[in-house]
Order: C-alpha cells, then structure tokens, then sequence
C-alpha cells in the first residue's frame, strides 16, 4: 500500500513540475535608435538615440522597469521652413514603464505561429525629458524675435509596442533578449523645440513628441522566479 501511494505522490509531482518553469528576474540592456521629431515646425530629421534599460521581471511576459535615453533631435530648415525656424535639440529622457506580451494571455504551446509570436508586446510609461538646444534660430531676417526656452525640462508618456526574441542557455532558461521597439514619447510643455512664441501665426498648436525606432539586446541575469 506505501509503494502504490508513493507511486501516486510522485506522479502527482511530476505533473506539478512539467507545467512550471523558471525564469531571471532581471534584465540589463543597450539598444540604439532611430528618432524622428514632431513639433510645429514643418521639417522633420532623422537622428540617433542610445538607450539603456533595466527591468524586473514579475513574470516571464510582464516587467516593469527603468529606462534611460540620449540623442539628438532635430528639425525645420533655416532657409526653407515657411517661418526660417530651425532647431537641434541635445536630450536625455528618464523614464518608468511597464510592458506586457503576449505570452501571458494566450496558450502559446498549443500554436506554432503563438509560440514564434509570444514575445509581442505593449507598454506605457512615464518620465521626464531634459531639453538642450545646441542650435536654433531666435531672430528672423524682418527683426522678429522668437521666444523660448534653450533648456527646459517636460513630462514625457512612452508608448511602446514591439517584440522580444529569447535566445536560451543550456538549462533551457531565457539568458539573451534581442529586441526591436517602437516607441513613441509625447511631451507635456513645448521644450522639445524651443520655440514657445505667443505671436498667433507663430504659436504652437499641439503638444510636441518624437518616436524612437530601435534594436537591442539585454542579458537575464539574478533571482529566479516560477511560472
């Protein structure tokens, strides 16, 4: 009788630990960036951002982290913007978000095309973004003197969607991240230009924000949790 509910005990574990697997709670990780400025001036640039993360795992598709930017943004034409505005923008931006896959809400072992596509994802957050201009255009050709700050600081709300792709080590636990990201930050305050002028065909109409388009890779590293 002891070696029947041995048997049954020791099945019943083995089916506990088949549906559970352990995971890193922290990830560490650089990426670089394309980004893109819309503010009111009607010219847009391409430029470069750096970034670097560090996010803590609550679960293998959900974390929650810190994030760190560097770039420049850019935009506007001193000779062919209709206003002869033009601006260079020397930013860092700090931000706390969340992200959620789609491995958390679906049965992925049970689909070949879920299972390649778990790592999709979406996440929000919120920050602060430091404004340094190292270029702009302040007095026009007529005399006009456009107002606005040089240095400044604003709220910024990330938005983010993107996919992860888990590289595994020899135990069978996720240990690289590639990813690509896109992500786009909108501004509360009109610092990411420069320009804040009160003259009406001069005054912004909308808030500012800029995008970010990214590739880069973390390491999955500390504590392990169970899922």
């Amino acid at each position: 009788m002891k070696i029947y509910l041995l048997i049954i005990i020791g099945c019943l574990f083995a089916l506990n630990v088949s549906g559970q697997y352990n995971y890193y709670r922290l990830s560490a990780g650089v990426g670089l960036g394309v980004n893109t400025a819309f503010t009111d001036l009607e010219k847009t640039r391409y430029n470069q951002s750096i970034i670097g993360n560090l996010d803590y795992n609550l679960t293998p598709f959900v974390s929650a982290g810190l994030e760190v930017q560097k770039g420049t943004l850019s935009g506007g034409d001193k000779e062919l913007d209709p206003h002869g505005r033009f601006f260079k923008n020397s930013y860092m931006a700090f931000t706390v978000n969340g992200k959620a896959q789609l491995g958390q809400f679906v049965d992925f072992e049970s689909s070949n095309f879920l299972y390649a596509v778990r790592g999709l994802y979406v996440g929000t957050g919120v920050g602060i973004i430091q404004n340094k201009m190292t270029d702009n255009v302040r007095q026009r050709a007529d005399g006009h003197i456009f107002t606005g700050d040089d240095k400044s600081s604003n709220i910024a709300i990330p938005i983010n969607t993107g996919i992860n792709f888990n590289i595994l080590d020899r135990w069978g636990y996720t240990r690289y991240i590639l990813n690509l990201n896109y992500q786009m930050n909108v501004t509360i305050g009109e610092g990411l230009d420069g320009y804040n002028d009160s003259a009406a065909k001069f005054k912004n109409q909308y808030p500012d924000f800029y995008s970010v388009f990214s590739a880069g890779i973390k390491i999955c590293f500390g504590p392990e949790g169970l899922y």
